[in-house]
């Protein structure tokens, strides 16, 4: 995510001076940027304290939480830091971390959602079933890319599932993956949606890798209307199949989704339109959409002279991204400064 957020920025109508911070010497993103810091993970008690100075050293102007188990610190925290946060409110964090309480305030604001229990309610497997039959998808009620996703035909493998994964939920199976769909959102402080885009998406081991363009009037309506009764600020991503003509929203990412790095193809920045519409309090509108396919792909960074223990000693650098991407020149005119 914090990749495809810089090549989004990196893609903007303005230069931004961006410092990336990661727990993990080897990120590959260090290469890709202006400056970068390694700093403790986020619960260790010195994480506040060296974020602060970066924030005051490198004069931050906005911060893209980009990893999801960093999402409910940044909003609990976000009006210490001393710099605009793009993170959205905290109880929307918490409704969007827990997919037991996804299903629960779509099913509280008469929205159509998948049924879901929790996989220790023996009951409510058990009408479940009864309901909707099998096979059931077992996941993580706090998980994310797809990790320790299972379709199960019996209630053998759910318990074995739970066995192996703490704390699961067990979720109604929507037929029909040729109808996946990804929607990204930007909303304001108002909690009013201001810009959206909609994929059909194909995945590989949880993570899309194949999107199309989607222009449907009625799909964006009822991704305005969930997004805005969330009460999102900032950036939103809903994940939804469509059965019998009705939008089902298995899963709710109120954050800078792992298709930053694509939308700004279609025309759709949201990560620059974060930052206008929420740190320049500039107002942003729609953008027309580019219709297209895009197709992803893995790529490398060459960090020369150096092993993995040069790096995590800080004995070799990387070399940054103005070395990485020479085609770019030198950064001269700065529209603020981003940090990830």
């Amino acid at each position: 995510m914090g990749q495809g957020v810089l090549k989004a920025l990196r893609a903007g109508r303005e230069s931004y001076h961006i410092v990336g911070i990661d727990m993990e010497p080897l990120s590959a993103g260090f290469s890709l940027v202006d400056k970068y810091y390694q700093t403790p993970r986020t619960g260790d008690a010195a994480f506040q304290k060296a974020f602060g100075a970066i924030v005051s050293d490198e004069a931050i102007e906005a911060v893209y939480v980009c990893s999801p188990t960093e999402l409910e610190f940044f909003a609990s925290h976000k009006d210490e830091l001393g710099t605009t946060v793009l993170v959205n409110p905290l109880p929307v964090v918490r409704i969007g971390s827990d997919k037991l309480k996804t299903a629960e305030f779509l099913r509280d604001h008469g929205f159509c959602f998948p049924e879901t229990v929790a996989a220790d309610d023996d009951n409510g497997i058990e009408a479940l079933i009864a309901k909707h039959g099998l096979p059931v998808i077992v996941k993580p009620r706090a998980g994310f890319s797809s990790r320790n996703v299972f379709l199960v035909d019996s209630r053998e493998k759910i318990r074995a599932a739970a066995t192996l994964v703490p704390d699961l939920i067990v979720q109604q199976y929507l037929p029909d993956d040729r109808a996946e769909y990804t929607a990204a959102t930007l909303s304001g402080a108002d909690q009013k949606v201001r810009a959206l885009i909609i994929f059909r998406r194909d995945l590989i081991q949880g993570t899309t890798y194949r999107t199309e363009l989607v222009e449907d009037s009625d799909l964006e309506r009822e991704v305005v209307r969930i997004t805005e009764a969330l009460g999102a600020v900032g950036p939103c991503n809903l994940q939804f199949r469509v059965v019998d003509g009705m939008v089902y929203v298995f899963e709710i990412n109120p954050r800078f989704s792992g298709t930053s790095g694509v939308r700004y193809l279609y025309g759709f920045n949201d990560c620059e339109m974060a930052f206008d519409l929420l740190h320049l309090k500039t107002e942003v509108t729609q953008p027309t959409l580019n219709k297209a396919v895009v197709l992803r792909y893995w790529n490398e960074i060459c960090i020369p002279n150096a092993g993995f223990e040069d790096l995590r000693e800080g004995r070799a650098k990387h070399d940054g991204y103005e070395t990485v991407i020479a085609t770019k020149g030198t950064k001269s005119s700065n529209k603020g400064s981003a940090g990830f």
